[in-house]
C-alpha cells in the first residue's frame, strides 16, 4: 500500500515538474479567439468600451457584447449580453449614457439601444425598417444623429417606406436592372434605388427626424452609412458625399457638404473645386475649422491621403501634411495638448504619427505591429494593436517616450499556448536596386540542421501590404505552423514605402512586382541553407492571386501554386464592381491600347503554364468576379496542368464563415503538402 501512495506521488511530481508542450497555431484554434472591435472612450478619459465578437465555429455563428475597461487601473468585465451581435458604442457627452447598435431577437435590422453607464436593461430607441448605422450624439445630448437607407418615394414616411419594403420582399420579379457604370459593390447590388439619409431621433420621445429629406446623394459607395461629423454648437452637420452625377461615367469624386442640423434640407458643397477625394471630415472644438482626409489628383492610383484643415469663414483649406510622405488611414484630434494623431502604413507596420493642428511638429509615436482606433488624452494615447503573433489587445503609448503598456489582452490564456514562428524582417535588392522588404517566419521548433519547403505569401491591392499583423484570413503562423518557411514580400505597389514606391507600377500591373519576387527568392534561399530550393510555392488573393497567375506564365520555379480569388484576363475584369480604376492601373482598355493590356494580363501567357494551381472563388465576389477563376481553371485543366477548383457558393471575395474557413485552410495546406513535401 504504501508503495501505491509513492507511486502516485511521484507520478503528481513528474506531471507537475514537467513542462506543457505548447500547440500549434491551427485554422481551428483561430476560431476559438476573441476578435475586439469598436473603441470608444468616454468625455472624462477615465473608460472605455469596447466590442468582442466570439465564434461558434460549428455553428457559423456570432455573438458580439460590449466590454467596459477601467483606463486607470486596466480592470475590464462584460457590460452588456443581449443575445445577438451588439457593436459601435459612443458615449453621452455626460458620460452618463451609452448608445449602441444590436440586432437582438425580433431586430430585422440593427437599431440603435440606450443603456445608463451604471447599468439596468438597455432600451430600444429606434425601429428604422432598413436599420440604424453611424451614431453620433448632438453636443446637447438630447438626441442622437444616425444613418439608415430609405426610399425617396417613401417621401420620409417609415410606414409608407414599410410598405414598399413588404411590395419588394413579395414581388415575384427577381429582375435588376441598370444603365449605370457602377452598380454593385463587393458582394451586393445597388439597383433597388435605396438611398441614405441622415436622421435624428430624440431621446427621451424617440421622434425620428429626416435631416436630409430630398437627398438622392451616394453617401457611401457600399450604398449604407454615412461620413460625418456634428459642430460642437449641434447647429451644422459637415458629410460626404458623391457628386458625380450617373451614369457614372467617370469615377466618383465625393465632396464635403455643410448643412443645417434642423432638418430644413440646406446644404453647401465646401469643397466642389477638388476633382479627388474628401472624406472622414470632423469639427474642431471651437467649431471654426474642419479636419478631413483629402486627395488632389484624381490620375493617381496611389496618392497619400493627407489631413487637411478647413476654415468655414474664410472658405479655404491648408494641406496639414502634403510634405508628409505617409498616407493618412485614420486621424483624431486631441485638443487639450493640441495635438493630431493618426495612423498610417510604415514599412510593414501601421503606425501612430501626430502633428500639430498646423501641420508641424511632425513625430513618429508608435510604430511597432498594427495600430487603430485612437483615443489620445493628453500624456497617454489609448488604441487597438496587433501583431504576428497576439491578436486585437487594448493598449497605452506614452507620447513623449513611446512607450506602451498592455491594457486588455483576451485571448493571452489560448496564445500562451501556442508555439509560434519567429518572425523576422530582412531588406533585399529588387527590381530597379530599389530595397524591397519582405517578412520570414521560422517553422515552429525550428531546427537548424533540417531543410524546409517554402512558401510565398502574396498580398492584394496591390495597394497594401502584409504587415507585422495577426491576419485571421491569411494567418502566415497557421502556414509555418504546417512546416513551412514563409516568405511575405512587400513588393513595388506595396504601401508604406512612400507615394512614388505604390504609384510605381501603375499600367504596369506584374512588372516589378514579379522581378520583385523572385529577387526574394534568390535572397532568401541564397542567404539561408535551411530552404529547399526545389521546394518552393506561392499563393495569393486579390491581386495576389493576380500576381500568382502572372508567375504561372513566366516561370516554371515553383513546384505548386495557389490563386485565391485572383485575376486571369484583363478583359474580364470589366465586370467588376469597380472598372472607373482600372483603365489606369492597365494602361489601357478593351477600347484602347489593348497592347498595353495584353502585355501583363496573365492570359496572354496561358501557353506557358506548367506548374500544379489550387484556384479559389467565391460565386459572390464582385470586386474579381467569380469567371475569372472558372476561366483559369478551364485552361489548367484543359492544357492538362494538374488543377483543383475550390468554389464557395456562398462566400465573396473573402471566405468569412467559419467552417468554410477552416476547409479553406485544409484545402490550400493539401495542396502545399502534395507538392512541396
Amino acid at each position: 500500500m504504501r508503495f501505491g501512495y509513492s507511486l502516485i506521488f511521484a507520478i503528481l511530481l513528474f506531471s507537475v515538474v514537467l513542462p506543457q508542450e505548447k500547440k500549434l497555431l491551427t485554422a481551428e484554434e483561430i476560431w476559438k479567439m476573441k476578435r475586439i472591435g469598436a473603441f470608444s472612450v468616454n468625455p472624462e478619459k477615465t473608460e472605455a468600451l469596447f466590442s468582442v465578437t466570439t465564434w461558434n465555429a460549428a455553428k457559423n455563428e456570432s455573438t458580439g457584447d460590449l466590454y467596459l475597461l477601467n483606463l486607470k487601473t486596466g480592470e475590464y468585465r462584460k457590460f452588456t449580453s443581449g443575445k445577438g451581435s451588439e457593436s459601435s458604442p459612443v458615449w453621452s457627452p455626460d458620460g452618463k449614457k451609452i448608445a449602441f447598435v444590436a440586432k437582438r431577437e425580433s431586430d430585422e435590422a440593427g437599431q440603435i439601444y440606450i443603456i445608463e453607464r451604471d447599468g439596468g436593461e438597455a432600451t430600444r430607441l429606434t425601429e428604422m425598417p432598413m436599420g440604424a448605422q453611424s451614431i453620433k450624439w448632438f453636443p446637447s445630448g438630447d438626441k442622437l444623429a444616425f444613418a439608415s437607407n430609405t426610399l425617396p418615394e417613401a417621401r420620409g414616411n417609415l410606414d409608407t417606406l414599410k410598405t414598399l419594403l413588404k411590395a419588394k420582399k413579395e414581388s415575384k420579379v427577381s429582375a435588376k436592372v441598370t444603365e449605370d457604370r457602377f452598380y454593385r459593390y463587393w458582394d451586393s447590388w445597388l439597383t433597388d434605388g435605396f438611398v441614405t439619409h441622415i436622421y435624428s431621433v430624440e431621446i427621451a420621445s424617440g421622434k425620428v427626424s429626416d435631416l436630409t429629406p430630398e437627398s438622392t446623394a451616394m453617401l457611401s459607395v457600399s450604398g449604407s452609412g454615412a461620413d460625418y461629423d456634428i459642430s460642437p454648437t449641434g447647429e451644422k452637420i459637415v458629410f460626404s458625399a458623391n457628386v458625380t452625377p450617373k451614369p457614372y461615367f467617370t469615377d466618383l469624386n465625393f465632396d464635403l457638404f455643410l448643412m443645417e442640423a434642423d432638418g430644413s434640407g440646406k446644404v453647401t458643397n465646401i469643397t466642389p473645386d477638388n476633382r479627388a477625394g474628401d472624406g472622414a471630415p470632423q469639427f474642431s472644438p471651437c467649431g471654426k475649422f474642419i479636419f478631413y482626409l483629402k486627395t488632389t489628383n484624381p490620375n493617381l492610383e496611389a496618392e497619400n491621403q493627407k489631413i487637411a484643415r478647413f476654415k468655414i469663414e474664410a472658405n479655404s483649406d491648408t494641406l496639414l501634411t502634403k510634405d508628409i510622405d505617409l498616407s493618412v488611414n485614420e486621424f483624431t484630434l486631441d485638443h487639450k495638448v493640441g495635438k493630431i494623431y493618426f495612423t498610417a502604413d510604415y514599412r510593414g507596420r501601421t503606425g501612430v504619427f501626430s502633428v500639430s493642428p498646423n501641420g508641424s511638429g511632425f513625430q513618429k509615436v508608435f510604430a511597432e505591429g498594427t495600430n487603430s482606433g485612437l483615443a489620445p488624452d493628453s500624456s497617454v494615447v489609448y488604441f487597438l494593436n496587433n501583431n504576428n503573433s497576439t491578436p486585437q489587445r487594448v493598449v497605452a503609448v506614452d507620447p513623449t517616450t513611446g512607450t506602451s503598456r498592455e491594457l486588455v489582452d483576451l485571448n493571452k490564456d489560448l496564445t500562451s499556448q501556442i508555439e509560434f514562428g519567429k518572425f523576422e524582417e530582412h531588406w533585399f535588392e529588387g527590381a530597379k536596386g530599389d530595397s524591397v522588404q519582405v517578412f520570414m517566419i521560422y517553422p515552429p521548433n525550428f531546427d537548424k540542421t533540417q531543410k524546409y519547403p517554402m512558401i510565398h505569401l502574396i498580398h492584394g491591392g496591390p495597394l497594401g501590404a502584409f504587415s507585422d499583423n495577426f491576419h485571421y484570413r491569411w494567418n502566415s503562423q497557421v502556414f509555418a505552423a504546417m512546416g513551412y518557411v514563409v516568405a511575405m514580400v512587400n513588393f513595388h505597389g506595396s504601401s508604406g514605402f512612400g507615394e512614388k514606391f505604390a504609384e510605381s507600377i501603375v499600367g504596369a500591373h506584374g512588372d516589378m512586382p514579379y522581378t520583385d519576387i523572385m529577387k526574394a527568392t534568390d535572397y532568401l534561399t541564397d542567404e539561408f541553407d535551411f530552404i529547399r530550393e526545389n521546394r518552393i510555392g506561392a499563393a495569393g488573393g486579390s491581386y495576389g492571386g493576380y500576381l500568382v497567375n502572372y508567375i504561372a506564365g513566366k516561370t516554371g520555379r515553383f513546384s505548386a501554386l495557389v490563386s485565391h480569388a485572383g485575376v486571369y484576363n484583363f478583359y474580364g475584369q470589366f465586370a467588376s464592381d469597380m472598372t472607373h480604376f482600372r483603365e489606369r492601373a492597365y494602361g489601357g482598355a478593351p477600347w484602347y491600347n489593348k497592347e498595353q493590356v495584353n502585355k501583363y494580363s496573365p492570359a496572354n501567357f496561358a501557353e506557358n503554364f506548367i506548374t500544379p494551381m489550387l484556384v479559389v472563388h467565391g460565386e459572390k465576389d464582385y470586386r474579381v468576379v467569380v469567371t475569372q477563376g472558372l476561366e483559369l481553371y478551364g485552361v489548367l485543366k484543359g492544357k492538362g496542368v494538374p488543377a483543383r477548383l475550390v468554389y464557395f457558393p456562398d462566400e465573396n471575395h473573402w471566405v468569412m464563415q467559419p467552417q468554410n474557413s477552416i476547409f479553406w485552410y485544409k484545402e490550400v495546406g493539401d495542396w502545399f503538402n502534395r507538392f512541396l513535401k
